[in-house]
């Protein structure tokens, strides 16, 4: 279950980070103007994809994970983080997909900034609770 947690989760931040890449980056210039990177229409479907099993995954293994864990509170804040940041997360992708103008806007904005944090969130509240055990 850990391994594909870190597989999903990993998969699903690196094809943000690509995409993100891409659309600042290695856009291309054609004769109508800028245009997006042919890439980005399958790598944005690739990472919707993954997110939707992210959110399953994210549910079955908090439902133990976290009841579990709760009375410890080494780890607390940050897995409280975590999960905050995973539902914000959740909440801007669906705005992405189902807004337009300011909102979208706001969105993009909030959904990039904290995709790309998330992994030193994750690796946080990974690494306290390792030097837990080793202790």
């Amino acid at each position: 279950m850990r391994l594909l947690l870190f597989l999903v989760f990993g998969a699903l931040w690196l094809s943000g980070c690509v995409w993100l890449l891409l659309e600042h980056f290695f856009q291309k210039d054609t004769e109508f103007g800028v245009a997006p990177n042919p890439w980005q229409p399958e790598l944005l479907r690739l990472h919707g994809w993954l997110a939707i099993l992210a959110v399953f995954l994210l549910g079955w293994m908090t439902s133990s994970h976290v009841p579990d864990r709760w009375r410890q509170p080494r780890n607390r804040l940050s897995g409280f983080s975590l999960a905050m940041l995973a539902g914000v997360l959740a909440l801007s992708g669906y705005a992405l997909y189902y807004t337009t103008d300011h909102v979208h806007g706001v969105a993009a904005v909030i959904h990039e900034v904290l995709g790309v944090a998330a992994v030193g969130f994750a690796l946080s509240h990974w690494w306290r609770a390792n030097g837990a055990r080793g202790a």
